[in-house]
């Protein structure tokens, strides 16, 4: 791998609107700042917005109007502190044998694969059961 900037994941990116969550709020926000003051890069999956799409329009309370999405999400394409990285064909081949070898959901198993094929080495997650593949570093930002 080649170690490029740390994954977020789509919790974090949903904590950034969660008042429900204030401790967990703060502590994206903090995240997300500082990539916005350029101390600090960070990598998203395509996979990862589309999930921050469905879950803060469709599985909260409060859904956010789309406008609001889809201004969130063209500031972070258009952001150089972002590393947004996507997949292909072959990439999914990957999740299923990531899938099968280590036992994980085969969304978080996309990620994974997205990952390596970027050398993204570590995610920024509350998702502990990422630890269960060789080669990823989970930092969970909560702890």
């Amino acid at each position: 791998m080649t170690g490029n900037p740390p994954l977020i994941d789509t919790n974090v990116l949903v904590y950034l609107f969660d008042a429900d969550a204030p401790e967990k709020r703060r502590i994206s926000m903090d995240l997300v700042s500082a990539c916005l003051r350029s101390e600090k890069c960070y990598s998203v999956s395509v996979q990862n917005l589309a999930e921050f799409s469905v879950v803060v329009t469709e599985k909260v309370e409060n859904p956010m109007p789309t406008e609001d999405v889809k201004r969130f999400i063209t500031s972070i394409q258009e952001f150089d502190g972002w590393n947004v990285v996507g997949y292909g064909s072959k990439t999914i081949l990957s999740a299923h044998d990531i899938r099968n070898r280590h036992h994980i959901h085969f969304w978080d198993a996309l990620l994974v694969a997205t990952m390596i094929e970027y050398g993204i080495e570590t995610i920024i997650t509350e998702d502990a059961h990422l630890r269960r593949v060789p080669g990823i570093t989970v930092s969970n930002p909560y702890r």
